[in-house]
């Protein structure tokens, strides 16, 4: 609309008056109000449209975010079964249940107890065209038609029989819907434990998701969620939708089984909280304005007709007297359109100095209509005008800024300044938009998004930029890229971003020397003072080795593990700096009335190990923290050749244990025990020994620590007792010719094996299998099994005695137990530990002990043994102190079961 639209709508206005209004100034009175009411009631309409408007889109976002978490809910259970089943497909004991099957499989490893701690319902293996040759199905009786029906399933039939190469051979995960429930299903070619030997069949994996979805994953879901399965499907639609209703928002999402069909629909329901609010204050608002604007309304009308009346009464006679001085109109034309057509002719004859006020307007809307964007007028490089918001933005008075040029404002930029000159080349309007920054009063540079137009002016041709603030969206892209590498809590790398960082410096061979850090004590921290203690304490010790290792990578790489990294030092300034973190953190920081130690240790690895991975490297820090031998609190272990290469081997030795007891690898070194008396052998001791594929015989040392620490004792205590007693067995038969006495074996039991609820069972069968005499078989436990020891632990003991088992306390004196031990448990067997035996021939006080223990077992009625006698001089006194039997290498060594055999056997 131009200038003078106003004034021709105002005269048209009061034709239309005249018709049907006495007076002019009452109609003007009238559409005045009319006017001022009409816009606040469609202001009001339009904000509580574009606000519900809002409302609807925040809601659709949420109900969207939280029914997609429950999908991706779904798709984590598929994936996970898909990651576990892969170690019992690539299983040997699975791969030979196909290849020459294996009739104790079912009985070893598909009771229910495992696979309910797997969170499996169902578990099956079929050879290559899909039949069955094992099954397992919780609560089915016919288990194998169960199986086989999902072998036939068309998605599954059809993935077995592709035509494809051995090693093209791929797990399929998906759901399935079977007997109208809805199943994880997972499928897995089976294949030998190195993974090389082709597949010889298919396992299947399958988890009932029907009552378990979504009242198992309630504490990690957001919305009220629930499947829609069968016949249901039919009565809802399938796509992805939406349903509104007043009071409730419910989004569903269509689930594919494993033959991409629709197989059950995820609903998510939410309340519409906000949207039940902002319709109430949206009522309660028109209902106040409404009385407002009708109160507002009468005193305008009755001001607007007592002060303006006489001015529109004027205006009246004014025109009258213009109209009547001038050409009559015609027939149907009234008098606005008489002077409509007046002031068109005016206008038509002072074009030029309309066109001037165009441009004025023009160049004012641009300047000053907006109040959130800065404005500039430029001809040429000169800054012309500018608004107030401009002003603001960047700090400048006018008149200082008007004095600037455009190369002064954006600091020389050659690309802003290429982008405004080849938009005076381009046509009038064309509009470019870009990003700079803009130097403000004070010097600093402030990032700006800048959108310019040309403006048509004839010769003197001018640009117009609209230029907004865009700090704060540039610092929240900063931060999300911060967030996205850094942990939140410490500020230095997290994991991911540490694992990429130093994997490529490995790579790269730049000569990497890193250090590796860890906190024992945080976790105690936290379980005693609280998360805010914790905090704390992570903060500090990022703090102090940002202050130590000033230009290297630091990145933290768990709850309490941190890492230093880089190629700019050398052994002796890190190891300075590393002892100094260390001395920092041991002054006991003090948190309200409390003080902590977190005990933070430190390995440095240097780069002449030429380590390939981060995994690796990590490792072997830890692995040295935890195998330094106890001295100055502030020093750094040094990793050298000998750490390195043990590391790896205890790394190798945590990936090998589970199927080095699947594969039979560990077997029994016997050590034989003699009478103090006679000097003739009457038992042995069973001692746990790893033949390694590539590293040799490993140490017990080693490999018994890492067994408790992944919860294997168990398994290898039942491996060792397996076979000494069948060695006790083969062994009698040939001992019986040489004497009437029968041998004894003793066999180690770990504490977890003694509180195993299959113990007493197991060693009935082995009794019975071997044929056992009462008081053959001797199981030594230590004095930790004692500690703290309730009745439920003393019934164990007599339960095991009422088999025929002989019960010896192991290394008594070393551990927790007291004097007291020996009375209060039906004990059979002392043994005193081998540290006692290398001090009874310097130490008083040994002697004194170890004296003590024998007068005190015998008196009690128990057999007393000596471990660790090696010498003639630590035998004259044992036998002096009237020990009852000795073991040590004075007299044997362990040997193996053919060792042993043939020297106390039939050759022997």
């Amino acid at each position: 609309m131009d200038g003078r639209s106003p004034l021709l709508a105002f005269i048209l206005g009061f034709c239309m008056a005249r018709t049907l209004f006495v007076t002019l100034h009452s109609k003007a009175a009238l559409i005045f109000l009319l006017g001022i009411v009409g816009i606040i009631f469609s202001s009001l309409l339009m904000t509580r449209y574009f606000f519900l408007f809002g409302i609807n889109h925040l809601e659709d976002i949420e109900i969207t975010r939280a029914n997609q978490q429950a999908k991706a809910v779904i798709q984590r259970v598929v994936d996970n079964q898909v990651e576990y089943a892969v170690d019992w497909a690539y299983w040997d004991d699975t791969y030979t249940l196909l290849t020459n099957g294996n009739t104790q499989y079912a009985s070893r490893n598909l009771e229910a107890d495992t696979l309910i701690s797997l969170g499996l319902s169902m578990m099956g293996f079929a050879d290559l065209d899909g039949r069955v040759v094992e099954a397992r199905v919780l609560n089915n009786d016919d288990e194998r038609e169960f199986i086989q029906r999902i072998y036939q399933s068309a998605a599954i039939r059809e993935h077995i029989s592709q035509s494809l190469p051995d090693d093209a051979l791929t797990p399929l995960s998906g759901l399935l819907e079977i007997d109208n429930r809805l199943w994880v299903i997972s499928l897995n070619p089976i294949r030998d434990s190195s993974g090389t030997a082709p597949a010889v069949g298919w396992m299947v994996w399958g988890q009932a998701l029907t009552g378990r979805f979504p009242s198992a994953y309630e504490n990690i879901l957001t919305g009220d969620n629930s499947l829609l399965e069968g016949a249901i499907l039919k009565q809802i639609e399938t796509s992805e939708h939406i349903v509104r209703t007043d009071t409730k928002l419910t989004r569903y999402t269509p689930l594919y089984d494993l033959n991409n069909q629709i197989i059950a629909t995820l609903k998510t329901t939410e309340q519409r909280r906000y949207y039940q609010k902002g319709r109430q204050v949206f009522q309660y608002l028109i209902m106040t304005m409404l009385a407002i604007t009708s109160l507002i309304g009468v005193l305008v009308f009755i001001l607007y007709r007592r002060k303006i009346a006489k001015q529109f009464i004027s205006f009246e006679r004014d025109v009258s007297a213009l109209l009547g001085d001038g050409p009559l109109p015609h027939k149907r034309k009234d008098t606005f359109t008489h002077i409509t057509e007046q002031i068109k002719a005016l206008a038509h004859a002072s074009s030029k100095t309309e066109r001037q006020l165009k441009e004025t307007l023009s160049r004012f809307d641009a300047l000053y209509h907006s109040q959130h964007l800065g404005m500039i007028i430029l001809m040429g490089d000169q800054i012309i005008d500018v608004n107030q918001a401009l002003l603001d933005l960047l700090g400048y008075e006018r008149e200082q800024i008007t004095s600037l040029s455009i190369r002064d404002l954006c600091r020389n930029d050659e690309s802003t300044l290429a982008r405004l000159n080849s938009l005076y080349q381009q046509g009038p309007r064309d509009v470019t938009h870009f990003e700079t920054a803009l130097r403000c009063y004070k010097g600093n540079t402030l990032p700006c998004a800048i959108e310019a137009v040309r403006l048509d002016e004839g010769e003197n041709s001018s640009l117009m930029l609209s230029v907004k603030d865009i700090s704060q969206q540039k610092q929240q892209a900063e931060l999300i890229e911060t967030l996205s590498h850094y942990d939140t809590l410490s500020g230095l790398l997290n994991r991911p971003s540490t694992t990429e960082a130093l994997n490529a410096a490995l790579a790269n061979q730049k000569g990497i020397f890193a250090l590796y850090f860890i906190a024992t004590r945080l976790r105690e921290i936290y379980e005693i003072y609280g998360h805010h203690a914790y905090d704390s304490m992570v903060k500090h010790i990022a703090d102090t080795l940002k202050g130590q290792f000033v230009g290297a990578t630091i990145g933290r790489l768990s709850e309490n593990e941190f890492i230093v990294f880089t190629d700019k030092s050398n052994e002796r300034d890190l190891e300075a700096h590393a002892c100094l973190a260390l001395k920092a953190s041991d002054n006991h920081i003090a948190l309200t009335d409390a003080e902590f130690d977190i005990g933070l240790k430190g390995a440095l690895i240097g780069p002449h190990l030429q380590f390939q991975h981060f995994e690796t490297l990590v490792h072997c820090g830890f692995y040295a923290i935890e195998q330094a031998r106890t001295g100055s609190k502030y020093r750094v272990e040094i990793v050298d050749e000998h750490i390195a290469q043990a590391a790896q081997e205890t790394l190798v030795i945590n990936r090998n244990l589970v199927s080095a007891l699947k594969n039979n690898e560990f077997t029994a070194y016997f050590q034989p025990i003699v009478n103090a008396t006679s000097n003739q052998v009457i038992g042995f001791e069973a001692l746990a020994r790893w033949h390694h594929p590539s590293l040799g015989l490993v140490s017990p040392g080693v490999f018994v620590p890492l067994a408790e620490k992944h919860k294997l004792i168990i398994e290898l205590d039942e491996v060792v007792l397996e076979k000494a007693c069948a060695f006790l067995q083969q062994l009698q038969q040939h001992w019986r010719k040489k004497s009437q006495h029968r041998l004894t074996i003793h066999v180690n039991l770990s504490s977890p094996h003694f509180g195993a609820r299959r113990l007493v069972d197991n060693l009935k069968r082995l009794i019975n299998r071997y044929q056992l005499a009462p008081g053959q078989l001797v199981l030594e436990v230590t004095e930790s099994i004692l500690l703290g020891a309730d009745k439920e632990t003393i019934k164990r003991m007599h339960a095991l005695k009422a088999l025929g088992v002989q019960l010896a306390l192991d290394d008594f004196g070393t551990g927790y137990s007291s004097f007291s031990s020996l009375c209060n448990f039906p004990l059979d067997i002392v043994k005193l530990d081998k540290s006692y035996m290398s001090e009874i021939e310097t130490n008083d006080k040994a002697k004194t002990l170890v004296r003590s223990i024998i007068n005190m077992a015998q008196e009690l009625g128990m057999t007393t043994v000596a471990e660790g006698v090696e010498t003639a001089s630590q035998l004259r006194i044992v036998n002096v102190w009237r020990v009852d039997e000795i073991q040590g290498f004075y007299f044997f060594k362990p040997m193996s079961a053919e060792q042993a055999l043939n020297t106390f056997g039939e050759n022997g």
